[in-house]
C-alpha cells in the first residue's frame, strides 16, 4: 500500500513539473511576442513623428511663397529659406530663435535641393543627437521660387528632404 502511494505521489509531482515547464515556455514565448509588438508600436510612433515634422516644415509660413498674402501650396521662397537658415543655425547670440525651432523640428536634418534647372542644396536645419541608430527620410517635391530672378526664371523644381534621427 505504501509503495502504491509513493508511485502516485511521484506521478503527481511529474505531472506538476511538466505543467510548470509548459507554463514557463508559454510565458517565454509571450514575452518575446510582447517585445516585438512593443518594438512595432515604437517604430510606428516614430514614423508618425517623422511625418509630423515633415508636414510641419513643408507648411511653415516663414518660408512659404506668397503673393498679396495668398500662400501657394508646395512652394518655398528661396530668399525666405536662406533667411530662416541663418536664423535657425545661429547658436551664438540667437539661442531664442534656435530653441524655438528646436522644439518643432527636434532631432532632424532639413535640406532643400534644387533639382531643375540648377543643382543646389540649401541646408535649412541640422540638429543630430549625440548617438542615433536610425534615420527616417521624408521627401516632398516642392516648387522653389526665387523672387530675385526675372519672371521667366523665378520657379525651379526641388525636393524638401526631412531626415528625422532616432
Amino acid at each position: 500500500m505504501m509503495r502504491k502511494a509513493q508511485i502516485q505521489m511521484a506521478e503527481t509531482i511529474a505531472i506538476l513539473l511538466v505543467f510548470f515547464v509548459i507554463i514557463g515556455i508559454s510565458l517565454a514565448f509571450y514575452g518575446v511576442f510582447q517585445t516585438s509588438s512593443l518594438r512595432e508600436v515604437q517604430r510606428e510612433q516614430f514614423d508618425k513623428e517623422a511625418i509630423r515634422v515633415a508636414l510641419l516644415i513643408s507648411h511653415l509660413p516663414e518660408i512659404a511663397c506668397s503673393d498679396n498674402n495668398l500662400i501657394t501650396q508646395n512652394c518655398l521662397d528661396k530668399v525666405k529659406v536662406q533667411g530662416l537658415n541663418t536664423l535657425a543655425q545661429q547658436r551664438d547670440g540667437n539661442d531664442e530663435a534656435y530653441l524655438f525651432y528646436q522644439t518643432d523640428f527636434r532631432n532632424s536634418k532639413v535640406t532643400i535641393q534644387e533639382v531643375f534647372p540648377n543643382n543646389e542644396i540649401i541646408f535649412l536645419y541640422d540638429n543630430p543627437p549625440v548617438d542615433y541608430t536610425e534615420i527616417i527620410p521624408t521627401f516632398i517635391p516642392v516648387t522653389i521660387k526665387d523672387p530675385l530672378k526675372s519672371l521667366q526664371a523665378q520657379n525651379s523644381l526641388g525636393v524638401l528632404t526631412v531626415e528625422v534621427y532616432r
